[in-house]
């Protein structure tokens, strides 16, 4: 519908509609995996537009979508090189662009990551700084992009900050058992028991959270709904939430605007809690699946993990491990 909507603006429009027209359509056309239009479409941007740059990396998508995989990376290398170019950028628009530059090296480093090629990855890595959306995914990578070339003290250095700064970010959650699997590997055994301790209390910490987030979400608790959000790294959810947050706020300017004195407005802001309660139910809804789902995926790390801690215990006393309980590692 919204491909649709897009095509039937005119050319009576400005050229910046035009072209920003030309990348919203591209955008939804590859949503829905008509690549061929899409990349048709950004391939009209001219360069001197300023949305020439957000088209480029819905090329990079495109390619990366359709498995051509050098394409994309030639595209995400263009878009770091267009941001660093640009001149005379409004401070805001310059911001926008930074965040994409940005996501262009998360990708390219994680692209790089998944061909072997963890040297280059780290490079993209490490662009990206402590302040950015981006960095909890760049301590992830780098992670294991060390870890791909067997530098076990990098990858306890890059974890454990990923651990301190988001302890229950998704990402976490799936790292835990590995830095215990570090320091083993490293012979460093009373700290990898120590490790093993901690991610055993943190598994259980966190089943107790997910259960009092359940408690919040079934009272509506939109702080609580919030929390399991970002637990679960859901974009499609995390979107929902801000559409809720976008109506709610629209709700209060319009009512502090025109009290009561506007049908039209009345109605519009009727409607609007009425999307707003769907978009609640629904998002509670898909919540507690992906809770339960969370839970069970936890309760499994955590087993293996209490496996890890007898592997080690029995390394610390110089015995042997069978072949049943070595732990494969990353």
């Amino acid at each position: 519908e919204a491909a649709g909507a897009f095509s039937r603006i005119g050319k009576e429009a400005s050229q910046d509609v035009m072209d920003e027209s030309l990348y919203l359509r591209a955008n939804s056309l590859m949503k829905i995996g008509d690549y061929s239009e899409a990349m048709r479409l950004v391939n009209l941007i001219p360069a001197k537009s300023r949305f020439y740059i957000y088209g480029l990396y819905t090329k990079a998508m495109i390619s990366l979508n359709t498995e051509k995989e050098n394409d994309a990376i030639e595209y995400l290398e263009q878009v770091s090189r267009n941001f660093s170019g640009s001149q005379a950028i409004k401070d805001k628009e310059k911001s926008l662009l930074e965040n994409l530059a940005l996501k262009a090296h998360l990708t390219l480093g994680f692209t790089y990551l998944e061909g072997n090629n963890p040297l280059e990855a780290i490079k993209h890595f490490s662009i990206i700084p402590k302040d950015s959306p981006f960095y909890i995914q760049a301590l992830f990578g780098s992670g294991w992009a060390y870890a791909n070339m067997g530098r076990w003290v990098r990858v306890v250095v890059f974890w454990e900050e990923l651990y301190y700064l988001y302890p229950q970010s998704k990402y976490t959650i799936e790292i835990m058992p590995y830095i215990g699997y570090a320091y083993t590997t490293l012979s460093a055994y009373g700290k990898a028991l120590e490790q093993n301790g901690i991610a055993l209390q943190y598994y259980e910490d966190l089943l107790k959270k997910i259960s009092e987030i359940e408690k919040e979400i079934e009272g509506k608790d939109m702080q609580g709904i919030a929390q399991a959000i970002d637990m679960t790294g859901d974009k499609e959810l995390s979107n929902e939430l801000d559409l809720y947050n976008g109506l709610s706020s629209m709700e209060a300017y319009l009512g502090g605007a025109r009290k009561g004195v506007n049908y039209e407005v009345e109605s519009l802001i009727k409607t609007s809690k009425k999307a707003r309660e769907e978009i609640l139910t629904n998002i509670s809804e898909r919540l507690d699946r992906r809770l339960e789902n969370l839970r069970y995926q936890v309760s499994e790390v955590a087993a293996n993990t209490s496996l890890e801690i007898a592997r080690n215990l029995r390394l610390e006393g110089g015995g042997q491990i069978s072949s049943e309980m070595i732990f494969d590692g990353p």
